[in-house]
């Protein structure tokens, strides 16, 4: 038996550090690596779950290609001739642009990155901009802030209140969580603000229950409430910020009685929350990817940014507004991996408008679509809509573990190896800043091999000498070589040493209050989001759906809320045979209105489409809600982006998943 430390692969906040125990090629045990500073002694049920992805008889074994209605198994020699037939038969008939690259964060190695090298090798492709996920708020703090830098884990303990804002941390960063737990037993203030009464509640001193999609709102009444009082920090405004005057022209509209109306939340708790926080400092803010999923999202985020920088709550040791922490990616180099040297020709639409682009782009149109590291038919919004729109595509390349619901839609499918069948660099860009080396403990089962392996072989037989034929640690080292040549650090000593904590990767973001802004100064008002064509203030404006007479008059009342559950990443670990059922969480309110118990089948249906779901009745949700974990395959019956738009939010090009009114009846 052998025991090797690697890092979890998961697009997870906390990145944790694993010891994993091999026998005769199998996972037989995973557990925490104490080396790893911030994970420490512990690991969700995520992690723990690689032994059995990893081990899974259901893995794809061999390249498959769909041949009428079924998948016949080919060889790799016949696989790699049918993916350069048909690369060549689209550049013959609309260019590089008719090669369309989608790919998402399944997977937070380095390595993968070198697919977008492949298709700049190819003269380019068209490729998506934005997110799914957490556009919206890093275009916000960008705005903000000019970069996007969050306080790390340890800080919090340095805070004497602590807002937790959309964001449920015990379910999907259990180590954050345990500093939240512990700061609130060492008598820091705690308060959650979450439509939901999630499990990050139990370590708090508050819950501020807030309507869905109304954090702006809330923000501006906060800010209100400081201003009127005068309790801004008055030399950070007046020496580190711009555009001051004008956000708090806006805060006078958003009164806490006019406010109270659209949150939900009493006129009296908005004033005593606004002058706890502004009267107790430091005072730290940790901003969830909930809010801002909305089509107001990044507004919500600029809103709450605003009140720790009137405060003087940014620089500060326990203060700050965390959302995300990209000071890893500048010591990467991502320009050799995009192949930027190459000087490709690029396309780009929206990734939340995937089927909306697959239908509607011409001039050429899309014959080759390549996808890895994703499951667009789950993730992405209206689902329905962008299966007709893949049945559309010539050809579609899927790279992945298992029959996925988008390999299912594809051409050719190719078996990838795991995490553990592979050597690569992790890094992590929404907590802490430690790069990690990934062994390979495992040889490739079947037929398995990485995506790196393959386009080394396809760059070959297409003739591209631009794509890189080199052993894998050449190319990890090339892809950290700014770090190397910045702190000597080397690939051999991220293997020999372990995690490596990147140069200021424990500092306080801008302690020296000079930000990466065009001025080098905080902005309340945007002149870069306003000739981005977004708005300069952080403005509230009430989610498409929330108040539309027509859904209503057609039974659409219900919020549907899709959060992310504890057991999952997105659709990560709903494999085939997984027999766990989804739920519809309803309020008793909620469910004696609609004639549903626990128990009870459930359909729930937007425009868009329906799921149906076992019911589930808990007072920890609000009324007028319906809420179902998301990352559910559509065999499951509850996909829950059957029901969402293809929407986008007010800035970053982000999904506004969250922006969905439904229906709920009897199944």
């Amino acid at each position: 038996m052998r025991v090797v430390k690697t890092t979890c692969p998961l697009d997870c906040c906390d990145q944790c550090g694993l010891r994993i125990w091999e026998d005769s090629g199998k996972i037989v045990r995973i557990e925490p690596d104490p080396d790893q500073p911030v994970t420490g002694n512990m690991i969700c049920s995520k992690g723990k779950k690689h032994a059995a992805r990893v081990n899974h008889p259901g893995r794809l074994r061999y390249p498959l290609l769909k041949q009428g209605e079924e998948f016949n198994r080919i060889s790799w020699p016949e696989a790699i001739e049918v993916m350069a037939y048909n690369i060549k038969r689209s550049l013959n008939q609309g260019g590089p642009l008719s090669l369309m690259h989608y790919y998402d964060a399944g997977y937070s190695g380095l390595l993968k990155n070198i697919e977008s090298r492949f298709f700049s090798s190819l003269g380019g492709c068209t490729l998506h901009r934005g997110s799914l996920c957490w556009g919206a708020g890093i275009a916000a703090q960008k705005y903000d802030f000019g970069s996007v830098l969050g306080h790390p884990y340890h800080d919090l303990l340095n805070a004497k209140m602590i807002l937790v804002w959309g964001r449920n941390p015990a379910n999907t960063s259990i180590h954050l969580q345990s500093f939240i737990r512990k700061a609130c037993q060492n008598g820091v203030r705690v308060v959650v603000i979450d439509p939901v009464r999630t499990a990050t509640v139990s370590d708090a001193n508050v819950h501020i229950r807030v309507k869905p999609g109304t954090d702006g709102a809330l923000a501006l009444a906060m800010g209100h409430v400081i201003i009127e009082n005068g309790l801004i920090d008055r030399d950070f405004i007046h020496h580190c910020s711009t555009g001051f005057d004008q956000f708090a022209e806006l805060c006078r509209d958003y009164s806490p009685e006019k406010v109270a109306g659209v949150t939900g939340v009493e006129a009296g708790i908005i004033k005593d929350m606004a002058l706890e926080y502004a009267k107790i400092k430091p005072a730290a803010i940790l901003i969830g990817i909930g809010p801002q999923r909305h089509s107001n999202g990044g507004n919500m985020v600029r809103a709450i940014d605003a009140l720790a920088a009137m405060t003087g709550n940014v620089g500060l040791r326990g203060g700050g507004a965390s959302y995300a922490n990209f000071r890893v990616t500048r010591h990467l180099d991502h320009s050799f991996l995009e192949g930027a040297d190459l000087n490709p020709l690029h396309r780009y639409y929206p990734k939340p408008r995937l089927a909306e682009s697959l239908i509607e782009i011409a001039d050429p149109r899309i014959e080759f679509l390549y996808v890895s590291r994703a499951n667009p038919l789950v993730q992405a919004g209206d689902s329905n809509r962008l299966r007709e729109a893949l049945s559309k595509v010539p050809f579609i390349v899927t790279a992945d573990h298992f029959m996925t619901d988008t390999a299912a839609a594809s051409d050719l499918i190719l078996p990838a190896t795991c995490f553990l069948e592979e050597e690569d660099i992790y890094f992590n860009s929404m907590s802490h800043q430690y790069l990690n080396y990934g062994v390979k403990l495992l040889d490739p089962p079947w037929e398995c091999r990485s995506e790196y392996e393959v386009f080394k072989e396809l760059a070959v037989r297409l003739g591209i000498s631009e794509f890189p034929g080199w052993e894998v640690g050449e190319v990890l080292a090339r892809a950290i070589r700014p770090l190397t040549e910045a702190t000597g650090i080397s690939i051999n000593d991220l293997k020999e040493k372990g995690p490596h904590l990147l140069p200021g990767g424990d500092d306080i973001p801008w302690k020296t209050r000079l930000f990466d802004t065009p001025d080098g100064k905080y902005n309340f008002y945007s002149k870069t989001a306003k000739n981005d064509g977004c708005d300069a203030l952080p403005v509230y404006r009430e989610p498409f759906e929330l108040n539309d007479s027509a859904l209503h008059a057609q039974g659409y009342c219900y919020w549907f809320l899709t959060p992310h559950p504890s057991d999952s990443i997105h659709s990560t670990h709903r494999i085939p045979g997984d027999r766990k059922a989804p739920y519809a969480y309803l309020h008793p309110g909620t469910a004696a209105k609609e004639n549903l118990a626990d128990g009870d089948r459930a359909r729930i249906s937007s425009p868009r489409g329906n799921i149906e779901a076992k019911i589930k009745v808990t007072e920890d949700l609000p009324l007028e809600t319906v809420m179902v974990y998301e990352g559910w395959w559509h065999y499951s019956g509850a996909a829950v982006n059957k029901l969402t738009s293809g929407r986008l939010t007010d800035m970053g090009a982000q999904a506004a998943l969250y922006d969905c009114l439904c229906r709920i009846e009897p199944a």
